[in-house]
């Protein structure tokens, strides 16, 4: 579809005459004029009805965004996203318009700007308002109003400044809508982190209507390393989260030393609201990670950071760009198995029964692939040092986990194990080997980055804790050099996250495999350990109970053999 700029039917005539009175021959060619002006009415009159025509071919779907700018800022800083929105737009269907008030720069200004870019004939409307005029806020709510009423967008894209009344007048507009029942999805944007939202053009229509539905909490784990948390806190503050409100949650465990709690209660926060959580019992850190997060709804995301963690100022950017993708995408009926997305991109296997800890890259487990080097990949393993969680399998793990830990205090009669993992041999302090368990029975995906050089969106400064033991020579294997510049699209293949079904799959031993195989080994498992059969249905449940059926009978009574996992399943 070609558009042109679109005039108001109501401007016509009082343009029409202003270029007539102009004309310093208009005495001498009063007659002639007349005759040009009735022309060019008519021509006028045709334009407008093609244009209520196109508007009402847009009114066809709710698939329209519109950018609305006030000034030559605002215009340069979203420049980039309505020109790459509008491009894409044309091969998907989805219309892009802006509309620029008219106050700080012109329609015209603006479109003689984007013709000397390439593949940018995005329309441009003008609603030619003054900079001196006092009713700014008003005048600028009628006009969007009217607007959003023609066109019903499903997406309005500006610039978030309270203090600009014509951004005021924006907001009005919104409320205005959402309470006739207008469905439109307000993204507001602060100038400062416009240029780092090239991510947000690689989104769907649908992505794109979802983006204030997830909510993002962030919970941080303490005890006694408030040095440590000092410099993680530091980094979430120096991070970009562009307009979003963003819940900070600091869960303090009860032998905390007195210097991280008076830091805990003098930090301050400044994009959303923030809690302290303060044990009055030792917790541990099974019941610090676990119970720091449980989603009211499927809509409530976690991403969950030990004190020892430093995070990359785009480590929320790759959070929510990776839950909008595949979560609200086009991808989002076939991700039921994807349990998180990684914000740590690991250099480490510590999986294997008889070598331990080992270095591990992905772009090396790539090469001579199918796959490109730099792709992100789904893999088994659940990572532990900056990761975001999501609802629905995190609800069946505490399900799962409050079975084990009853059973262990109790009858102990379920035997869970990994074949062939090191998992088996972690204490019972070590929250990441039940959820191992589980992610083997389910075939549960965790999705991790992996850009050039091991830059990470968050890094492990090794420090000693309850969990963690470490030889300070292989300190590096952990400490991971965070993205400081934005890199997001340029390091990954053809500049995008790849589709769900073009990512590839990693067991647990860093091993290519496919979905259905993992699928096989769990219920193959499943089948051993429990007298409840496995569905062979691919519909998920998120409910446990069926792997927690047990009968003496069944089960493996020799611990050490268990241990070593040399029960191995078939089909493997």
């Amino acid at each position: 579809m070609t558009y042109t700029v679109q005039n108001r039917k109501r401007d016509y005539l009082a343009w029409s005459y202003q270029r007539i009175i102009r004309n310093k021959f208009i005495a001498e060619c009063l007659f002639l004029s007349f005759l040009i002006s009735l022309i060019f009415i008519q021509l006028n009159r045709s334009f407008i009805k093609s244009t209520s025509f196109k508007i009402q071919e847009i009114n066809d779907n709710n698939d329209n965004i519109i950018f609305v700018v006030d000034d030559d800022q605002h215009a340069g800083g979203l420049q980039p996203l309505y020109c790459n929105l509008h491009k894409k737009g044309k091969a998907e269907n989805v219309n892009t318009h802006v509309i620029v008030t008219g106050r700080g720069i012109s329609g015209k200004e603006l479109i003689k700007y984007i013709s000397l870019l390439p593949n940018c004939d995005v329309p441009v409307y003008d609603l030619e308002l003054q900079k001196g005029n006092e009713n700014i806020l008003k005048s600028t709510f009628k006009e969007i109003n009217d607007i959003l009423d023609q066109i019903r967008p499903g997406i309005l894209i500006y610039i978030n400044d309270p203090k600009n009344e014509a951004m005021r007048g924006v907001d009005a507009a919104l409320v205005a809508a959402s309470q006739i029942n207008y469905t439109i999805t307000r993204i507001a944007l602060p100038l400062e982190d416009a240029k780092y939202m090239m991510w947000l053009t690689d989104l769907s229509i649908e992505a794109l209507k979802s983006w204030n539905t997830p909510n993002i909490q962030i919970q941080v784990i303490t005890q006694d390393r408030p040095q440590s948390l000092s410099r993680l806190m530091q980094s979430l503050n120096s991070s970009i989260y562009f307009g979003d409100n963003v819940h900070l949650t600091i869960n303090i465990d009860r032998s905390a030393d007195p210097v991280t709690v008076k830091f805990c209660q003098t930090f301050e926060w400044s994009f959303g609201p923030m809690s302290i959580r303060y044990r009055i019992k030792q917790g541990g850190l099974i019941t610090a990670v676990v119970e720091s997060y449980y989603p009211t709804t499927n809509d409530d995301y976690a991403i969950i950071l030990e004190d020892d963690v430093e995070v990359s100022p785009f480590y929320y950017i790759w959070a929510k760009y990776t839950i909008l993708k595949y979560k609200y995408g086009i991808d989002r009926n076939i991700v039921g198995r994807l349990y998180g997305v990684s914000l740590y991109n690991t250099r480490l296997n510590e999986f294997n029964i008889t070598t331990g800890r080992r270095s591990f890259n992905a772009a090396e487990v790539l090469q001579d692939t199918k796959y490109p080097n730099n792709s992100p990949y789904l893999s088994q393993i659940p990572c532990s040092w900056g990761v975001l969680f999501f609802p629905e399998i995190w609800r069946e793990f505490h399900e799962y986990l409050n079975a084990i830990l009853q059973d262990l205090a109790g009858p102990k009669l379920l035997k869970m194990y990994v074949p062939k993992s090191r998992s088996n041999k972690w204490g019972g302090k070590s929250w990441k080997r039940y959820f191992i368990e589980l992610i083997y029975f389910r075939g549960y995906l965790m999705l991790y980055p992996n850009y050039e050089n091991f830059t990470s969106f968050t890094s492990n400064h090794a420090e000693k804790g309850i969990h963690f033991g470490f030889d300070k020579s292989q300190k590096g294997l952990w400490l991971l050099p965070l993205m400081e510049e934005d890199i997001i699209l340029e390091g990954l293949p053809d500049n995008h996250l790849p589709g769900f079904k073009d990512l590839p799959i990693m067991d647990f031993w860093g091993n290519l495999v496919t979905q259905e195989k993992l699928i096989r080994r769990g219920r193959s498992l499943h089948s051993k350990l429990s007298i409840c059969p496995p569905s062979e249905s691919d519909e998920l449940t998120y409910d446990p109970r069926d792997l927690l059926c047990v009968d003496n009978s069944t089960l493996f009574n020799d611990e050490q053999t268990m241990a070593e996992g040399k029960f191995l399943i078939k089909n493997q």
